[in-house]
């Protein structure tokens, strides 16, 4: 790519209509996000060189804290170098270790990564599937010492598939069998999903009618009989526009956040021209939300037409479709001809949740135009 990520992009020189990638709002080349990058980086140089805990504070460092914060509607906010660190970040700092987890078969390398650090026993569970997820716990349940904790592990938005994550059934089921914490990484979900762009935790109580207090205690949130409750992290990257991992909750789980994470401690602190993007972002999104529900309007054109020509097109509200055409072979063809007539869709292969042949995986944004859609599918449909 030699241009920002957008409806339009430069791929190996020529000019494309891009339906790939995670920008699904193009923020990443807005004007005002770049001249706020450049402004950034001439005040402050490239970066401060150093940790947040050395003297790497910054007052760009602290403002998008403050907005994701608001974005959020949490009492504060962590802010990292990488989205990708989310889940490790948020079960180094839980008070007890965890005993067992349970994790969605697809979920992201990075919650893989971060069960590999934690240690712990894994068992996976059917993807998206809550009752197979109950039967898990409840064997564990009759082998594991009652105080013994669980951490179930989800992505809240299959990067490929696109389909949402029950996370209010997963509390449920939790609940159902003593104490747990569903730890959702949330980085296709966040400022895609819920009436405010909250992602899927807010998507899932919007859905169901009840609260779920996210990122509230670092402890044991949610126990048989309590309240319901769960822990998120997000990424800045995609639909935020920014770079960099975000955990925003209340005011006693960000401090023992800031206290224990070692990303805080001991990784560079994010760059300069990247906060000073990720601030800017932030304020667009909070000052038009509308950018929402143009998205919501593509997505629904987008699936509908997908639909028309025969293809069987989930009914998510996620800007990620997955769509299938024959054997990996096929969908390779059709991607490679599509980049011919001058539209970019990927083939993801060998990605958790698809398997060895992929999947077309066709994304979404909020700068694309009925027309450019339109022909999405008509150049599509000429090749199926």
């Amino acid at each position: 790519m030699q241009s920002p990520p957008g409806a339009h992009a430069v791929i190996d020189g020529r000019p494309v209509l891009y339906f790939a990638g995670t920008a699904y709002f193009g923020l990443q080349g807005d004007p005002r996000v770049v001249d706020a990058a450049c402004a950034a980086v001439r005040q402050q140089g490239l970066h401060a060189a150093t940790s947040r805990t050395g003297f790497g504070e910054t007052p760009l460092l602290l403002r998008v804290e403050q907005l994701a914060a608001r974005f959020f509607g949490a009492d504060d906010a962590l802010y990292f170098a990488a989205g990708y660190a989310g889940v490790a970040v948020l079960m180094q700092c839980a008070e007890a270790r965890f005993s067992h987890v349970l994790a969605d078969e697809s979920v992201h390398l990075a919650s893989q990564d971060a069960m590999l650090e934690h240690g712990a026993p894994v068992q996976h569970f059917r993807h998206g599937d809550a009752q197979h997820l109950r039967e898990l716990l409840r064997k564990l349940r009759r082998a594991l010492p009652a105080a013994a904790r669980v951490a179930v592990l989800c992505d809240g938005v299959s990067p490929v598939l696109g389909s949402v994550a029950p996370a209010s059934d997963y509390i449920d089921a939790i609940a159902e069998h003593g104490e747990g914490t569903l730890i959702v990484d949330d980085a296709h979900g966040v400022g895609v999903l819920g009436r405010h762009g909250r992602g899927t935790l807010e998507h899932a109580a919007d859905v169901s009618g009840r609260d779920i207090a996210v990122n509230a205690s670092l402890g044991a949130p949610l126990a048989a009989g309590g309240g319901r409750a769960a822990w998120m992290c997000g990424t800045l990257s995609k639909a935020l526009g920014g770079a960099g991992g975000i955990i925003a909750g209340s005011a006693a789980f960000v401090a023992r956040m800031k206290a224990q994470a070692r990303w805080y401690h001991g990784a560079a602190a994010p760059a300069a021209p990247v906060a000073g993007a990720t601030a800017e972002s932030l304020s667009i999104l909070l000052a038009e939300p509308e950018l929402r529900l143009r998205l919501l309007h593509n997505v629904v054109r987008l699936r509908q037409g997908l639909r028309g020509l025969g293809l069987a097109v989930a009914d998510w509200p996620t800007p990620i479709v997955a769509v299938q055409v024959g054997d990996g072979d096929n969908m390779a063809r059709i991607q490679a001809a599509l980049l011919e007539r001058g539209i970019a869709v990927a083939h993801s292969r060998n990605y958790p949740g698809v398997g060895a042949d992929g999947a077309l995986r066709i994304a979404v944004f909020s700068s694309h135009t009925d027309a450019m859609i339109d022909r999405l599918l008509q150049e599509l449909a000429a090749l199926l």
